[in-house]
């Protein structure tokens, strides 16, 4: 009943003058109105959530939204995200061919998940492999979720991932059309980066900002956290040209609510051969009223999936 932001069913219908789009992860959450491209009303909140249904339903009691189109992002801590290879079905038969697939690969019994995915570009590997990314959530996530939308009269549409709300937002960018973007996304000790191109995800690795050896942006371990920071987002864009055939991409974006990794953005530009800038929340749509570094990290997830659902729909 309710799908991910890539299976919205494109139809001949009326587009809602305003859409809500709300955004979840374990620090903090926010919802926004968007109308005719611009940012009528938003609120966000700061705090600690295990669970998505905890952010939310404290975001309501901060203040409750219109009753709208509801469309929201989930970060990527509240989901599995699976690379596995396609399946050779229809796509009308793919999510259940991938579950038997899924089974062996997760430790919760499958049928406690909802699981939707979406397939790569068709020439990502170059075209040599036909690969999909699947999603997984357990089933009472989202029944929470869905529960609190009708208590307080919402219309949910949507409940997506936030790999392909920021892909969806990248499209809005004119200076990368037809040309590769990395979105970082950060949010406490904990990342993924996003490699898309005109609005659709190639490739999404999980980053671990603090962690025992290897990988590490602890800052008790590491002076200059963007060191290792650094080098993972060059793995990733050595990858996405040499194994997916792509061509470089042309900045990456950073979206985060702390204002320390929006620091990291000048050192990161020097350890890395493209520009590391904010994302410029501003170019994509038009603010009422200026936003600080919490309310844009916590607004940018939302805004992209109210986006994607009009484009998808159109």
């Amino acid at each position: 009943m309710f799908k991910w932001i890539n299976n919205l069913i494109s139809k001949k219908k009326t587009q809602p003058k305003a859409v809500l789009g709300v955004n979840i992860t374990p620090h903090g959450a926010a919802w926004c109105v968007l109308e005719s491209g611009i940012m009528t009303a938003q609120s966000t909140l700061e705090g600690s959530f295990k669970q998505p249904a905890d952010a939310l339903a404290a975001l309501f009691q901060q203040q409750v939204p219109p009753a709208l189109p509801c469309h929201i992002s989930l970060s990527h801590h509240f989901y599995q995200l699976l690379l596995v290879d396609s399946p050779n079905v229809p796509d009308a038969e793919l999510r259940e061919a991938v579950n038997w697939r899924l089974k062996d690969l997760i430790t919760q019994p499958i049928d406690k998940m909802v699981v939707d995915v979406f397939r790569l570009p068709a020439d990502a590997y170059r075209g040599r492999m036909n690969m999909l990314y699947a999603a997984l959530i357990e089933k009472a996530r989202i029944s929470a979720l869905v529960e609190l939308c009708e208590k307080h009269e919402l219309q949910l549409h949507t409940i997506g991932v936030t790999e392909l709300a920021l892909a969806q937002i990248s499209r809005q960018l004119s200076e990368t059309q037809n040309r590769g973007v990395a979105l970082l996304f950060l949010t406490g000790n904990n990342g993924s980066i996003n490699l898309a191109e005109n609005g659709y995800l190639y490739l999404t690795r999980t980053l671990e900002l603090q962690a025992a050896g290897g990988y590490s942006g602890n800052l008790d371990f590491n002076q200059d956290p963007t060191d290792n920071l650094a080098l993972d987002i060059q793995r990733s864009l050595d990858y996405y040209e040499s194994q997916l055939g792509k061509s470089g991409v042309s900045r990456v974006y950073l979206v985060s609510e702390s204002v320390e990794q929006h620091h990291w953005c000048d050192a990161l530009s020097q350890r890395l051969p493209i520009k590391a800038v904010g994302f410029p929340l501003a170019e994509v749509i038009k603010l009422e009223s200026e936003l600080n570094t919490l309310q844009q990290g916590l607004l940018t997830p939302a805004v992209g999936i109210a986006l994607g659902s009009r484009h998808v729909a159109a």
